[in-house]
C-alpha cells in the first residue's frame, strides 16, 4: 500500500465529526477598508521595540542585548562591525552592550581575533531549561491543533526500554474513535510511534534496538521478521513518518513521526491514529504529512534547536 505526500493540509475530517476549524486564520475581512490619517514615521536604525511592550530606554536595551545574543549564538566567532550589520544597530550601541555581556560572562571576547562567542553563563542559563523540560507540557498545544486539523485521536509517546508508554494525549469527538489509556504500553515494533523511533535512530542504535525484540505477531500484519521491519523501516525514512496499517490492532490505523532531542536522538514520537474504514491510504498520507510537521515543531521546542510558531 503507498501512502504518498499529499499537498499540506489537505485531510479530509471523519463524518463523526464536522465541526469546521482552522489553525492561524485570522479575520482579515474585519479589517479591510480601515484607514488611518497618521503618517508614517520613518524608518529607525535598528530593530523596532515588540508589541505590547513599554518602548522606554530599559527595555528597548534588553530587546538589542537579546538580537546580538542570538546573532553571536547564531556564529561560531564572530566580530563587532558584522554584529551590527546583521542587528541593524550602531557599532557603539553594540560595543557598550556587549561590554555589559561579557561582565555576565554571557559572551567571550579574543582579543587577539577581535572575534566575539557565546559564554560560560549562557550555557548555564540554558542547561536550566534541559533540567526542566518536560515533553507532555511542551506538547499539548501542538497535540490539540493535530486533533483540530485531522478529527483523529493524537497521541505522544515516549521511548521506556523496549517499549513506548503513551505519555498524553489529545482524544477524539468522533463517536466511534481510537482510545489509548495513558500509561499504556506499546511494542515498539507494532506501533507507528516505534517504527518511527526505531527508524529515526542512527544505524548502530536501530541495529541493537531491533536486535534485541520480541518480535511478537499481534494481527497478520505484524512485522515478525527482522527483514520485513528493516526494509518498513527504510521506507519510514524516506517518507518522513511511519505507519501502522492494522499491524498491532485490527481495525485500526495510525501514521507517527519521531521527536529528537538536541543531539538529534529520537526521544518519543507523535501519532494520529483512527479506524481503517477511515483512514483510507489518502487519509493516511495527508495525516502523515500533518504529523511530520507536528513532529518538527516539538523538536524544535523540545531541542531548543529552530524556530516555532505555536
Amino acid at each position: 500500500m503507498e501512502y504518498g505526500t499529499p499537498q499540506a493540509g489537505k485531510l479530509a475530517r471523519p463524518s463523526e465529526n464536522n465541526e469546521s476549524t482552522s489553525r492561524g486564520k485570522l479575520g482579515l475581512q474585519d479589517q479591510e477598508g480601515i484607514m488611518t490619517d497618521a503618517t508614517p514615521a520613518p524608518r529607525r536604525r535598528g530593530r523596532p521595540p515588540s508589541a505590547g511592550v513599554d518602548s522606554g530606554g530599559e527595555v528597548q536595551s534588553l530587546d538589542r542585548a537579546m538580537l546580538i545574543l542570538e546573532t553571536v549564538a547564531a556564529a561560531d566567532g564572530i566580530g563587532l562591525s558584522e554584529i551590527a550589520r546583521r542587528a541593524e544597530l550602531p557599532n557603539s550601541t553594540v560595543h557598550r552592550l556587549l561590554a555589559t555581556l561579557q561582565r555576565r560572562r554571557l559572551v567571550d571576547h579574543d582579543p587577539e581575533s577581535g572575534s566575539w562567542t557565546v559564554g560560560v553563563g549562557l550555557f548555564r542559563i540554558g542547561s536550566a531549561y534541559l533540567r526542566i523540560r518536560k515533553l507532555p507540557d511542551i506538547g499539548r498545544p501542538i497535540l490539540r491543533d493535530l486533533l483540530q486539523e485531522t478529527g483523529e485521536t493524537v497521541n505522544l509517546s515516549m521511548l521506556d526500554g523496549r517499549e513506548l508508554v503513551c505519555v498524553a494525549q489529545a482524544e477524539s469527538h468522533a463517536p466511534v474513535r481510537a482510545f489509548f489509556r495513558l500509561g499504556r504500553r506499546l511494542p515498539i515494533h507494532a506501533s507507528a510511534a516505534g517504527k518511527a523511533i526505531l527508524a529515526a535512530s542512527a544505524p548502530d542504535a536501530q541495529r541493537e534496538r531491533v536486535g534485541a525484540l520480541d518480535l511478537e505477531r499481534f494481527t497478520p500484519n505484524t512485522r515478525v521478521s527482522q527483514r520485513s521491519l528493516a526494509a518498513d523501516l527504510a521506507e519510514t525514512e524516506r517518507r518522513g513518518f511511519a505507519v501502522d496499517d492494522e499491524e498491532h490492532t485490527a481495525g485500526m490505523r495510525c501514521v507517527a513521526a519521531a521527536i529528537c532531542d538536541e543531539w538529534g536522538e529520537p526521544v518519543g514520537a507523535v501519532s494520529v491514529s483512527g479506524l481503517a474504514v477511515r483512514m483510507s491510504p489518502e487519509r493516511l498520507a495527508a495525516a502523515g504529512a500533518l504529523v511530520k510537521e507536528a513532529a518538527a515543531r516539538l523538536t524544535a521546542l523540545f531541542s531548543g534547536r529552530g524556530t516555532v510558531e505555536l
